[in-house]
């Protein structure tokens, strides 16, 4: 069982004031009824009076005399006769009411000042107050506005519209009403609704556009996109940043993991020269989560809670939202921040049609890619449905060559050398499927019931090539033996599939909003094809050309490398892995808002969610031995070549095997072989498993709005229950197996999270946000499976943890930002994590018990990690600058991150930086929008990191900074045709790994790619 992550440790003071703030929030809800809330003062004072037969007035300046008040009035407003009062310890509007209600009179209060008048008659006959509904939307192309302001003049009333651009406003007084509209790069605008009390009144609002003046400048396409994306970062009560479609549009970006690298603080973990995992503000994707429309997605990895963002088509995907502080109504896991994809769904008021193609080329293999999109909505008046289908063909390459060292003596002189080069040519066909759907019905104006999928199938085949020297001996500085090459050819296949459907209902009665929502997820993880046949070719000697280190050269002075008929095997090798990841999960989401106030009011919410989750794997890696002899390559060579490899320094043609033709061999020939059970055994028991999850999750959270200021606090709480079944894998001393032996372990999570976010509106287009949050992150699943590896004759181990508790973080930020009247954003933050039982992977010595002084490999909970810096974004359109000019727009952001906690170390504990945290991180682009036309280049980068830490600083991988860049333009032939092309990484970006000392490691060299297509939109206005 798990210690408790609570309000019950000292960093837990600012949680409790949040927790306090709450509850005596919600306590206030109970005296709502009064339109504000007074103290004990004026007629709330209590008093004793004893009057008998006395005149009113008499009876008023007894009042005045024990409150303080003063009474106005006149004639009119007197009573006549004689009233008679006897009262202890009642407070004067008490006393009042009864006379006041028989003589049809009402008070005015200002201060001490109470003035009495006579009710009209069509007050006492007051209708019931009235609610408005309807859309926001751009006058000109009639398309929807998300996250508009409307506000009602005069009062506190004010509504965001959501992501469709509707909005209601309850509570609405019958009469004529000023409906107030504010949009970032639209005109202001007002109108009058004649609201009928009782009744839902419609209204539909559209706005005019603050570009209409200016000679080929539209605020339609990209324009919108970023406009509709800046609305939503202004109204939203976190800190977040959102990319819309358009915007994603603008980059060549073909994938959600393209997509964002281009945010600010976000960095990305590649493979194959593309984005995968999210690093956002310095910590891996582990510390975070990914959601689609608020639902957290499955992994997509075998033995983490990734998922790969390459099987995600950024055209399946209508905005992209990055929050960097958390919510009590969001999920705690995220302390990194949270990734929210929000699917497509259809508008109101407009057909949505849309097909996409492109052609595009891969310059280091020289093969073709090609994509292409469909996407059909519509919404009428109580249905609306949307479908999407998605295909993506791309072909991706690879050259790397990587070096390892060990020690070597040479003249008597121990050195460290280089002891294996390994050439590794890769050439990747990628399929990208994305099917999403959407049916939703109107039962009323208010009202929504939904049903809506997503499948994003991603598969990849990977044919690849591979030559590695292995050094035996150094005979002088620049001569060796004993050097073994070996050759293969390995193909093998990858199906990472994302598949999830949700059912669920939204409605407003009565001004209390509520959704529920029910979700099935799953996410595939399938690697059915590895078929390695690896041959080797021992006994060869070389002089060694070291010039350049990177790209090391032997010289054979004996023998042929690329003679087939010399490499020879006695095994062969395949492999299958396959991981599931399933979910169901339910969520309630209740809220009211209360007015306080003319300019004050309180929004109560809470809320639940509940989650169960089976996760299994399972690697059967399989070795086969000859049962006598050998075999040459000879009848097994593949025609992989790559004559110009790494950039011409290498040619990786010849003498490489075909692991297709070795697998039919071993197939056709199953009697000439043997299995190898300790190889078997050793790579596949420590890695399978199973396990199950249980999340139970509820928060309350308020909202509290003092004309200017947002407060916006609550408390989360959290409890995970999980089982895992794995094994445990024994070898005896001479490295054979012995045994497996199963076990199972249960525990749980739980904790509670606190947080509180300020807003500040300085002025309409200016905030000051402020917040302090607690998250969560939790251990991997393979992490917490009770595995173990034991080696006794390497006296080493590697074995699970399923001690390990979740990570826990409280979270610093503060931000100011400026929205520009000219479709832009100014904005600069700083940001401290502190965060507790920092979990990593850990290599240690282990002291005492049974296995005294094995080397153990395993993920602990460390010391306490601390994660600090700043962020600095600017993006504009140029639009005050005259003529040509105005059509050139700013996109650049920039982060600084510092980060440090303490590892014990085999030798000495040290001090160090998070691994996979860039300490600099930024992007900077040059944009050109006029006349239908669009063009962006764009430039990615960041600074050098520690990529995986070692026993000894010296050991460290380090991966040294990256900068790419890209260029994008489109130009509309029409209003319904567009043309668009791309190119990627113009400057042949590298991925480059060197140890802490310097030596090279690893170098990844990918080239170019480029594609041209085209978009057409039949139904666009």
């Amino acid at each position: 069982m798990k210690k408790n992550n609570g309000l019950f440790n000292p960093k837990g003071i600012f949680m409790r004031i949040s927790l306090i703030f709450c509850l005596l929030s919600t306590l206030c809800l109970t005296f709502t009824n009064a339109a504000i809330v007074k103290a004990q003062y004026g007629l709330d004072k209590r008093i004793d009076i004893n009057l008998q037969n006395s005149s009113f007035p008499e009876l008023l300046k007894e009042i005045e005399r024990k409150t303080g008040v003063s009474f106005i009035y006149t004639n009119k407003e007197n009573v006549t006769g004689t009233v008679s009062v006897s009262d202890q310890s009642k407070t004067a509007r008490a006393i009042l009411t009864p006379l006041l209600k028989k003589h049809d009179l009402q008070v005015v209060e200002n201060g001490l000042l109470v003035v009495l008048r006579k009710v009209e008659a069509k007050v006492l006959m007051q209708e019931k107050p009235g609610s408005i509904v309807g859309f926001v939307k751009d006058g000109a192309s009639n398309q929807i506005l998300p996250y508009a302001t409307v506000i009602v003049k005069g009062t506190n009333q004010k509504a965001i519209t959501d992501m469709n651009g509707y909005f209601v406003l309850s509570n609405i007084s019958a009469g004529k009403a000023v409906l107030r509209v504010t949009y970032i790069g639209f005109k202001a605008f007002e109108t009058t609704v004649n609201v009928v009390g009782g009744k839902t009144n419609n209204a539909d609002l559209k706005l005019t556009s603050e570009s209409n003046d200016m000679k080929g400048i539209t605020i339609t396409g990209i324009r919108r996109g970023e406009s509709v994306a800046l609305n939503n970062m202004q109204n939203a009560d976190n800190v977040k940043y959102v990319l819309s479609e358009e915007q994603i549009e603008r980059f060549p970006d073909a994938t959600v993991g393209e997509a964002m690298q281009r945010v600010p603080g976000i960095a990305m973990d590649y493979s194959y020269g593309l984005p995968r995992n999210i690093i956002i503000r310095g910590l891996d994707q582990s510390m975070g989560s990914v959601t689609l429309n608020g639902n957290r997605l499955p992994s997509t990895q075998t033995n983490s809670r990734d998922i790969d963002l390459n099987g995600i088509l950024s055209s399946t995907v209508e905005a992209i939202e990055v929050n960097k502080t958390l919510t009590p109504d969001m999920e705690a896991d995220g302390t990194s921040g949270s990734v929210n994809i929000i699917s497509k769904t259809p508008k109101i008021g407009m057909k949505q049609f849309q097909v996409k193609g492109s052609f595009g080329n891969n310059f280091l293999l020289g093969k073709q890619n090609f994509d292409g999109a469909f996407n059909y909505g519509e919404r009428k008046n109580k249905i609306a449905y949307l479908i999407g289908v998605n295909y993506s063909n791309t072909n991706r390459g690879e050259d790397r060559v990587q070096k390892d060292y060990e020690t070597y003596e040479i003249n008597g002189v121990e050195k460290l050398k280089l002891s294996n080069l390994e050439l590794e040519g890769s050439d990747l066909n990628r399929e990208n499927i994305g099917i999403q759907g959407e049916l939703s019905f109107f039962p009323t104006e208010k009202s929504q019931v939904y049903v809506r999928g997503n499948y994003n199938k991603f598969y990849e085949l990977q044919t690849r090539g591979t030559k590695s020297y292995s050094i035996g001996e150094y005979t002088s500085e620049t001569t060796v033996a004993d050097v073994n090459i070996g050759s293969s050819g390995t193909p093998r296949d990858y199906n990472r599939d994302l598949f999830s459907v949700s059912a669920g209902a939204k409605t407003n009665i009565n001004n209390w909003i509520g959704n529920v929502d029910v979700t099935y997820a799953s996410g595939l993880y399938d690697q059915p094809t590895y078929y390695d046949g690896f041959f080797n070719y021992g006994g060869l000697t070389a002089n060694m050309d070291m010039s350049n280190p990177r790209a090391p050269q032997f010289g054979f002075t004996n023998g042929n490398p690329n003679d087939a008929s010399k490499y020879v095997t006695s095994n062969y090798v395949n492999r299958h892995q396959i991981a599931n990841d399933k979910d169901i999960q339910g969520s309630l989401n209740i809220e009211r808002t209360f007015d306080l106030s003319d300019k004050n009011k309180f929004k109560f919410k809470f809320g639940g969610r509940m989650k169960y989750k089976e996760d299994d794997h399972t690697r059967s890696y399989y070795q086969y031995k000859l049962k006598t002899g050998t075999i040459a390559m000879s009848n097994f060579l593949s025609d992989y070549s790559r004559e110009k490899y790494f950039n011409g320094h290498y040619n990786l043609s010849g003498a490489i095997a075909n692991g297709y033709l070795m697998e039919e061999y071993y197939q056709n020939n199953l009697n000439l072989f043997s299995n190898d059970e300790t190889y078997i055994r050793q790579n596949t028991d420590p890695d399978s498993y199973n396990g199950k999850e249980n999340m139970q999750a509820g928060y309350v959270m308020g909202k509290l709005t003092l004309d200017k200021l947002d407060i916006i606090t609550g408390v989360r709480y959290e409890n995970t229950g999980f089982e895992y079944n794995g094994n445990i894998v024994n070898f005896n001393n001479t490295g054979a197996y012995v045994s497996t032996n199963k076990v199972a372990v249960k525990s749980n999570f739980n904790g509670f999270f606190p947080s509180l976010n300020l807003k500040y509106a300085v002025s309409p287009r200016t905030n000051f946000r402020a917040a302090v949050t607690k998250s969560l992150s939790r251990p991997g699943y393979y992490d917490l499976v009770p595995w173990e590896e034991i080696e006794v004759r390497r006296k080493r181990m590697k074995k699970g943890n399923p001690d390990l508790d979740q990570a826990t973080s409280v979270n610093y930020d503060f931000l100011f930002e400026h929205y520009l009247k000219s479709l832009g954003l100014i904005s600069g933050g700083i940001f401290y994590k502190n965060i507790d039982n920092y979990i990593y992977e850990s290599v240690y010595l282990q002291q005492g018990g049974t296995f005294d002084q094995y080397n153990v490999t395993q993920t602990v909970n460390g010391a306490n990690a601390h994660v600090y810096g700043y962020e600095l974004a600017w993006q504009q359109q140029l639009t005050f600058l005259p003529g040509f000019w105005n059509g050139f727009g700013i996109y650049a952001n920039y982060t600084q991150i510092q980060s440090k906690f303490k590892v014990p170390g085999i030798v000495s504990e040290r001090t160090v930086r998070l691994p996979s945290m860039r300490p600099k991180v930024g992007n900077a682009s040059l944009s050109y929008e006029k006349y239908g036309f669009s063009g962006r280049l764009s430039l990615n980068f960041y600074d050098t990191f520690i990529n995986e830490l070692a026993d000894v600083e010296a050991n460290d991988l380090m991966e040294k900074g990256r900068v790419q860049l890209d260029f994008s333009a489109s130009q509309k032939i029409n209003k319904k045709f567009t043309i668009f092309m791309g190119i990627s990484n113009i400057n042949n970006a590298q991925t480059i790994l060197d140890f802490g000392d310097g030596r090279p490691n690893d170098h990844k060299y990918y080239s170019r790619w480029a594609n041209l297509g085209f978009k057409y939109n039949p139904f666009y206005k």
